[in-house]
């Protein structure tokens, strides 16, 4: 067996052959929209945390290529140790000119661009020597293009006890000049875009992945240089985030605001990324099913469970995982802890139901399964919180009412389990027998074998 998730390779011919939830049509769709509108985009794709965002991103830019598309990929994530995106977004610009144009560093539209973007550095407030140096390290943007920076870093290192009035009077007098800066910038930048256009049939576009994991005042940073400095047409953003996350560090920074209407200052558009949806859509709970089949063959689960349970371990997985809307890496969690259970069993013995369904409480609703683990919730009231009467088992090996009293078995307390008919007793007492152990300790003996390991923090 093994024990470690699956790595999503990129095919270059294939971009999107391992792609879930109808992804390649919502990218090709995308494509589309940034070719056809001829005004400068921000567009959030929303997606929670391990969804896919990721390896939609690789995927699209894979695809983006092939079409002979070139776009800039920017891991915000690590580049959050700069002080300002700007460099950063600068130096990729910088790059990607490099690479797509044959004349590449002669050409007229980047040296000017670069002579605008590095008067645009010194005049940034919080740019200092040590981010000059870090760019120039990186090689985002040529060392010698720093020399002003570090003299200004050092008069800036120099002068902090002498801020005030002074500092205040030479920015209104420097202010006139600050935005001839920021029309240059601008115009050169939208040079640029419009050369690359001229020539690629697409827009400037820059993919930002990661925002959601750097820290809050670099993320709300770079979401102000894009929307200040970055405003030019022929120039488009793609961000992928995850939209609460973002909000949170909105309110974190500014307080008691109004979230969603201040990040739509700096977005034209805000949609999902498909496999969101709410349950029970029928499109988007096979795009989880077949990430389960394929994880299932990844980890040879097949080689430790008798092949009549095979069936209906496939059918559990995947409609618990649709249930209770399992995000993909939430998926990978739950197979991580049924693959090192499977794994530390000495025979064959499986219980597709409980397994199944007690790893993915665990990853889910952790409050549930602790509660489960120590024999401490009733039948009804699990029932109610899991709202397990509401699974969707058509169409699957999983009978809905045999799952119901196979969980009846295992949570009705004695009392409860004696106040039954002799008919719904026996039925219920057969269908648990094969389970072994006292009706009471079934469900508390597995928690316990599948707390013994666990690959990574939950």
């Amino acid at each position: 067996m093994k024990i470690n998730p699956p790595e999503t390779v990129i095919d270059g011919n294939n971009p999107f052959k391992e792609a879930l939830f109808g992804r390649e049509e919502f990218a090709k769709s995308l494509t589309n929209l940034l070719q056809n509108v001829s005004e400068n985009l921000v567009i959030f794709v929303n997606a929670p945390w391990g969804a896919g965002k990721s390896t939609f991103a690789r995927m699209w830019r894979a695809h983006l290529k092939q079409n002979k598309r070139e776009v800039i990929y920017f891991d915000a994530y690590a580049a959050d140790y700069f002080d300002d995106p700007f460099v950063s977004f600068s130096g990729e610009i910088l790059e990607l000119i490099d690479r797509h144009f044959p004349e590449g560093k002669e050409l007229a539209e980047r040296r000017e661009f670069k002579k605008t973007a590095v008067e645009i550095g010194k005049k940034l407030a919080g740019l200092s020597v040590k981010i000059g140096l870090r760019a120039a390290t990186l090689g985002a943007i040529e060392a010698t293009d720093f020399k002003d920076l570090e003299e200004a870093g050092k008069e800036i290192a120099s002068g902090v006890s002498e801020i005030g009035a002074k500092v205040i009077e030479k920015k209104i007098e420097n202010y006139a000049g600050e935005k001839d800066a920021l029309k240059s910038f601008k115009k050169s930048l939208g040079a640029v875009a419009a050369k690359f256009k001229a020539e690629n049939g697409f827009p400037l576009t820059i993919i930002v992945d990661e925002l959601d994991r750097c820290r809050p005042d670099f993320a709300l940073g770079l979401l102000e240089r894009i929307k200040h400095l970055f405003d030019v047409e022929g120039v488009a953003f793609v961000l992928l985030v995850n939209r609460e996350q973002i909000e949170s560090y909105i309110q974190n920074i500014y307080g008691n605001k109004d979230t969603r209407d201040y990040l739509l200052k700096f977005g034209s558009l805000f949609i999902d990324l498909p496999g969101q949806e709410p349950l029970y859509s029928n499109y988007h709970s096979c795009g989880r099913d077949g990430y389960c089949v394929r994880l299932f063959h990844h980890y040879e689960l097949g080689n430790r469970m008798a092949q009549r349970d095979v069936d209906l371990w496939g059918s559990c997985i995947g409609i618990f995982a649709a249930h209770f809307a399992l995000t993909l890496r939430e998926i990978e969690k739950a197979f991580a802890i049924m693959v090192l259970y499977y794994a530390s069993l000495p025979t064959h013995y499986s219980n597709p139901l409980l397994t199944t369904l007690l790893s993915v409480l665990k990853v889910k609703c952790p409050d549930i399964y602790q509660r489960l683990s120590v024999g401490q919730i009733k039948a009804d009231e699990f029932f109610d919180l899991t709202r397990f009467y509401q699974m969707n088992c058509r169409s699957s090996a999983l009978n809905l009412e045999q799952a119901v009293d196979n969980l009846k078995y295992c949570l009705l307390m004695e009392s409860e389990f004696k106040g039954l008919s002799d008919a719904d007793r026996n039925r219920i007492t057969h269908l648990g027998m094969y389970l072994g152990r006292s009706r009471s300790n079934i469900i508390p003996s597995i928690c316990q074998q599948l707390d013994r390991f666990s690959l990574q923090p939950l």
